[in-house]
């Protein structure tokens, strides 16, 4: 009977591993000293560690471990937390012989799957408890299946013909090298569309004719037996996700809900996104457009508010999109067309106001650059690998939860590529032609702009020396090929929201809750690019509290500490979706409009300052106060067409509102004449 010993790791998983470990008898231990005498008896396969261990601690009982007889060569999972220190890691692996660390939150499959990695066993699942990503997993991957098979059985063919000549004594260097790298990546690819046993076969392959190692004939002709057994495990039957009728379809294409009474006229605009590549639903009535976004997140909802129900209730779900984590951004397409309408709809968090009646096309037009709008602000993974069949592997299992990713199989061409599309996360391959991942990783940890991104390692090596240098290069993590979905899709989730936390931390000013300068920088760069691509306008404001220095002069810092305080949230409120606020500096703070002109842009201003500057302020002595402020508004392309020219010229025009009185909003000079500046009194 295989045995493996945990200590320390919680019953939950314990019942996990079991569960997934077909054959395997557990021992499961909470304190150091059991864990001791259950080592010195023997017998076990498998030593699973939980850094928390106490009595001893978990590190000296390894230590004790290393020092029995059959302890010295136990294979050792560790698990520690998150963020532990590098020099802890590599002590652990170099000086202790740990073979897999594990991090806390841990993931239960990945756990299993190391263990039984370790164990040679795979993992089952009892029918009935198949786990629902899992199966979204499969059938997102079950598609590449007949696109990539014939690469996959080309690669065992070259192994073959070296194979073939290791046994008649003619194998050379370069055709060795080449069937070394074939079942590398073999072995690192066939694993996620359910082949485990031909990946293993292919690893065993690949270690056996590594360049420069000598093979007896028996060896040899052990090596072509098993180079059959890979090819008929991948001809003899599909790959375990091709099953069709064991998997749900996926389909990743963006999803439209519309909300709309005219009934001939939502089911033209279904037909218009059927032609767009796009999945639509349209749905009648309000309740039944709860019930969809009860089950499933559409990627736009295009939102009547004259439908029989009161405007209200339309406006209330408008709100309700707006404010979900993450936002379901909602364009309005409706007969209403006063200002006030309008303006509500802004209010609510509206991303678009679209006029009845419109063709079905210009519709669509409209959902279609909402969904570039959001493709250009959502999450950003680069992969860079070079099978392409790991690279479209990772794509069809990420792109479906709304993670755009960039795929490079040239490690030359990285750096303009990871510059051009600026990636939340990296995931790097270890043995790549050129330029290998290590290097790439610090190449990237070189550079002061990309200290703070999560870099992820893919790898089929485990030995002890890759893992010190993988945490050496600066990267936070590394997952085993062949690629299992779920596992990578926790471990780039978890990556990603820590990142997210961490921007926020770093990016956002703590006394307005806006972001702070140089994180304005990035943002409206990327919405002036983007404007640029669209043909679309791009407008910039600069505020300025008035009499700032007075009322920390009179009342106290406190007290201006306040008014900016108030001013951020007012401003977050106001501009929502696509705009970006930042305090610029002091009481200095600056919004960018992503496809608003500069007129707009300037009713905005002055609607928003109409509304400060009823706010009340209210001292310790109990004085009451009002504030005011004023601001200078450009416009992309016609103030310039970089952020820093924009700057200027709304710069400027603050300056001339300032100098005319304050307590106004001002256009730059070309466009002065363009609308009234407004004053108040």
């Amino acid at each position: 009977m295989t045995s493996i010993l945990t200590a320390g790791v919680s019953p939950e998983l314990v019942s996990y591993l079991e569960h997934r470990l077909e054959g395997i008898e557990i021992k499961a231990v909470q304190h150091g000293r059991e864990a001791l005498a259950a080592l010195a008896q023997g017998g076990w396969q498998l030593l699973v560690i939980d850094h928390y261990l106490t009595d001893p601690p978990a590190l000296e009982l390894l230590a004790e471990t290393r020092k029995l007889p059959e302890g010295s060569c136990l294979p050792v999972i560790y698990c520690l937390e998150e963020g532990a220190p590098s020099e802890l890691q590599t002590m652990l692996v170099r000086k202790l012989g740990v073979e897999q660390l594990c991090f806390h939150p841990l993931d239960p499959e990945e756990l299993a799957r190391q263990a039984g990695e370790r164990l040679h066993r795979a993992l089952c699942f009892k029918p009935h408890e198949q786990d629902p990503g899992q199966d979204q997993t499969l059938a997102a991957v079950a598609k590449l299946w007949p696109r990539f098979k014939s690469t996959i059985l080309g690669r065992v063919e070259v192994v073959e013909q070296a194979l073939s000549a290791l046994l008649e004594g003619d194998l050379r260097d370069e055709l060795r090298e080449k069937a070394e790298r074939e079942a590398h990546k073999l072995a690192g690819s066939v694993g996620s569309f359910g082949f485990n046993e031909a990946s293993r076969l292919a690893h065993e392959i690949e270690r056996s004719i590594h360049a420069g190692s000598t093979l007896e004939p028996e060896q040899a002709l052990y090596l072509s037996e098993t180079a059959a057994a890979l090819r008929r495990e991948l001809e003899s039957r599909p790959a375990k996700q091709s099953t069709e009728q064991r998997l749900p379809t996926s389909d990743s294409r963006p999803f439209l809900l519309v909300v709309d009474g005219d009934e001939g006229l939502a089911r033209q605009l279904v037909e218009e996104a059927a032609s767009r590549e796009l999945r639509a639903e349209a749905v009648s009535e309000l309740s039944t457009a709860r019930e969809v976004l009860g089950r499933c997140r559409p990627d736009v909802v295009l939102l009547d508010l004259s439908l029989p129900q009161d405007v209200g209730d339309s406006l209330h779900l408008l709100e309700e999109l707006a404010v979900r984590d993450p936002a379901v951004p909602t364009l309005v397409f409706t007969e209403c067309n006063s200002l006030i309408d309008r303006v509500e709809v802004a209010e609510r968090g509206g991303r678009g106001f679209l006029q009845k009646p419109l063709p079905p096309s210009e519709v669509l037009d409209a959902v279609m650059q909402l969904l570039d709008r959001e493709s250009a602000l959502e999450s950003k993974v680069m992969v860079v690998d070079d099978d392409p069949l790991v690279l479209a592997t990772l794509k069809a299992l990420l792109e479906p939860k709304r993670i755009h990713v960039t795929t490079l199989d040239e490690p030359l061409r990285f750096w303009e590529t990871f510059e051009r599309t600026s990636p939340n996360l990296l995931i790097l391959d270890v043995d790549m032609p050129h330029l290998n991942g290590i290097e790439l990783c610090k190449v990237v940890r070189n550079d002061p702009r990309w200290f703070g991104i999560p870099i992820l390692f893919l790898t089929m090596r485990r030995d002890a020396e890759t893992v010190r240098r993988v945490f050496a290069a600066g990267a936070e993590d590394f997952v085993n090929k062949p690629v299992v979905g779920p596992e990578l899709l926790t471990r780039i989730n978890n990556r990603l929201e820590h990142a997210r936390l961490y921007r926020t931390f770093v990016e956002t000013d703590p006394l307005t809750g806006v972001a702070n300068r140089r994180k304005s920088h990035t943002m409206m760069n990327q919405l002036i690019r983007l404007a640029a691509r669209m043909h679309r306008p791009f407008s910039f404001a600069m505020l300025d509290l008035d009499k700032f220095k007075q009322i920390n002069d009179t009342h106290g810092h406190p007290v201006g500490d306040q008014v900016l305080r108030k001013l951020g949230n007012v401003l977050l409120r106001t501009f929502r979706g696509e705009y970006v606020v930042a305090r610029w500096g002091g009481e200095e703070f600056s919004v960018g409009m992503f496809g608003v002109g500069q007129q707009d842009a300037a009713r905005r201003m002055e609607g928003m300052l109409d509304a400060f500057r009823k706010e009340e302020f209210t001292t310790p002595g109990g004085v009451v106060f009002h504030v005011t402020f004023s601001a200078g508004v450009a416009q992309y392309p016609g103030d310039g067409v970089e952020l820093q020219s924009l700057y200027r010229a709304a710069d400027k025009a603050l300056y001339q509102a300032k100098k005319a009185g304050r307590n106004r909003v001002q256009l730059t000079e070309k466009s002065s004449q363009d609308i009234p500046v407004h004053e108040y009194a």
